[in-house]
């Protein structure tokens, strides 16, 4: 469904760059007559070149001169020297939402992707740009939140290969751990490596859904390159349903090296009563994870 939308707005895109184009042709042609003959000149050119009528010497320079003459004229009546070219949004994927020959969707698209995907999808208002340190009420408080946020930015700037791949995210509501969150998501996507943000609570539905439909929509929570994983504990207690998938999903990515990052509102030793060793072995790993701990007041409440 999504990629549908996403392949017609790419589309339109495509579309609403040639209109312009051709506005802004219409418009040089009516004010300075002269372009249009050059223009015309320009495809007599290429036709006897493809005839041999003319050397390739003397086309390239007649094509020199056709485009200084072009571009003069444009000065002339105020519009920019690209003004006859197609234009495009994006200069990587040139509109098209894929780049090289395996197709692999372009960082735009992904944005894209997560636009669509509206408060399911990673939000562009909470990223590393728009981090501000005016909120805090303490200078221990912004100092810790700080840190944090240069850990998770050298995190992000590693991926999709950081030199440990997990982190883990905890300490009271409110104090800026599904930000940082949503902010790693979003340099990811931003460079072209995918992501997925999800909390846990929809992690268990995703799971719940796949059982009922037989489907196998939460696959790509192993194997996306980077998974938040938000809120973790606050998932409901299925029996035989939500610790083997919530393990299998954290063991799985650990075992394969790939960049997760969870975060929640509980402390160590409830996530330990919630869980099992086995459980936090994976998620509290030294060796495989940074563990950030955030305290300090919610700063949802704080004016």
């Amino acid at each position: 469904m999504i990629n549908d939308q996403l392949d017609n707005l790419y589309a339109r895109i495509r579309a609403e760059e040639r209109e312009a184009r051709e506005a802004r042709l219409r418009e040089a042609y009516a004010r300075a007559p002269k372009i249009q003959k050059l223009d015309e000149e320009r495809a007599r050119l290429f036709i006897d070149l493809g005839r041999r009528k003319i050397s390739s010497e003397e086309s390239k320079q007649r094509l020199a001169d056709i485009f200084a003459e072009e571009r003069s004229l444009l000065a002339s009546i105020g519009l920019s020297q690209d003004a006859l070219e197609l234009h495009v949004r994006c200069k990587r994927c040139g509109d098209t939402g894929y780049i090289g020959v395996g197709n692999k969707p372009c960082s735009c698209r992904l944005l894209h992707r997560e636009s669509l995907r509206g408060a399911d999808g990673v939000n562009a208002r909470e990223t590393f740009a728009n981090f501000s340190t005016g909120l805090f009420p303490s200078p221990e408080q912004k100092k810790r939140t700080i840190n944090a946020k240069l850990i998770c930015e050298q995190f992000a700037a590693s991926l999709p290969n950081p030199e440990r791949p997990s982190i883990l995210l905890f300490g009271m509501p409110g104090l800026g751990k599904s930000y940082l969150g949503n902010a790693i998501a979003y340099d990811a996507l931003s460079r072209g490596i995918d992501a997925e943000r999800v909390t846990a609570y929809a992690f268990i539905q995703t799971v719940l859904q796949d059982i009922r439909e037989q489907t196998q929509k939460a696959v790509r929570y192993q194997i996306v390159p980077l998974l938040v994983l938000d809120d973790l504990g606050s998932e409901p207690v299925i029996p035989n349903v939500s610790f083997e998938w919530l393990f299998a999903v954290i063991n799985e990515r650990t075992l394969a090296g790939l960049a997760t990052v969870c975060s929640t509102n509980l402390t160590l030793s409830q996530l330990q009563t919630r869980y099992d060793d086995r459980f936090m072995s994976r998620l509290c790993d030294k060796n495989t994870t940074q563990v950030l701990h955030l305290t300090g007041e919610n700063l949802r409440t704080v004016k």
